[in-house]
């Protein structure tokens, strides 16, 4: 083990420090079919499950086809000036068609010319769709980009630390599950309470230890070992927040399909993308019939309805 590796391992839960449950989880690496397996221990408290060493070689898991990597770029194109005097306007109505790309920015109601900031974005896919939809202040953060990216009107993606940016200059940061590859939890969020307006909103999405955790276990797909670090709780999201000074007042359950089809996957060894497949999903429809993966869309919709799906958006306020 290396120094810094020993540095990281603890006894008990990075998020409330209480012990870890006796048990310990083996996890393969499956979604590119390494195969590797990483131990991961859960908190007896919060529920939060740790992988219990940093992988020395992390690098290797993130090839260079790894999707965030791959990410199509739309096209950036500024609003026509008579769209621009009415962009406001136009906002409000696309809210109210509960839009893909604007569903998780309709709880803040957001407006035009709120400051955002996407963090983790990689190559800046979502934020050029929002400049697209109006939003005049987007910019995105990935210190893991090779290098800065520019695009056209000014919208950029900064090779930077969080700590490099200016505080209390955002209206919203988005994190749209990002979270759970961070090692250092308290500090990553601290750092956008630091980097928000006074009722700055972080919008955090997150995989959800829930239902699909407690029916497969190891074989969860958003486990996805050893990239994610964390698979949180309510409850351990919970603790996060309120320890750095944030409110939770809105939550929603976003869970799709995959917990489930993904899921059977691993329980099948069967790896999510293959070279065989150019790097594609493994064609669901090979294992599953129209009417399993509608029930698996249905059910889905059934435990997010309940508060159980395996994905969840929190809005945390700056106090």
């Amino acid at each position: 083990m290396r120094d810094e590796d020993k540095a990281y391992y603890s006894e008990n839960c990075r998020i409330c420090h209480a012990p870890f449950t006796i048990e310990n989880y083996m996890v393969a690496e499956m979604m590119f079919g390494f195969r590797d397996k990483f131990s991961y221990q859960q908190c007896s408290s919060c529920g939060c499950l740790q992988i219990t060493e940093l992988p020395s070689n992390i690098e290797k898991y993130y090839p260079p086809h790894y999707y965030s990597f791959t990410q199509q770029i739309p096209k950036l194109r500024r609003l026509p000036f008579f769209k621009r005097l009415f962009a406001e306007m136009r906002l409000k109505k696309k809210y109210g068609q509960n839009l893909d790309i604007l569903k998780h920015l309709k709880p803040v109601n957001a407006k035009i010319n709120y400051r955002i900031l996407d963090v983790g974005c990689g190559r800046g896919r979502l934020i050029c769709e929002l400049f697209n939809q109006g939003f005049k202040n987007v910019s995105g953060i990935d210190k893991f980009i090779p290098q800065e990216i520019k695009y056209d009107f000014g919208v950029k993606i900064l090779k930077k630390e969080l700590t490099d940016l200016q505080s209390n200059s955002y209206d919203v940061i988005t994190m749209h599950h990002v979270l759970e590859h961070i090692d250092q939890q308290h500090k990553t969020i601290k750092d956008c309470y630091d980097l928000l307006k006074k009722n700055g909103c972080l919008v955090l999405g997150v995989p959800l230890l829930a239902t699909a955790w407690e029916e497969y276990k190891h074989n969860w797909v958003q486990l996805d070992a050893p990239r994610h670090y964390f698979l949180h709780t309510v409850k351990s999201i919970t603790i996060l927040a309120e320890t750095n000074g944030f409110e939770i007042k809105h939550s929603m359950f976003d869970s799709t399909s995959f917990q489930f089809w993904g899921s059977e996957f691993y329980k099948r060894d069967i790896p999510l993308f293959t070279e065989e497949n150019n790097y594609g999903f493994y064609p669901v429809e090979k294992l599953f019939n129209n009417t399993q993966i509608e029930g698996f869309e249905n059910r889905a919709k059934e435990l997010n309805r309940l508060g159980k799906g395996d994905s969840g958006v929190f809005y945390l306020y700056k106090k």
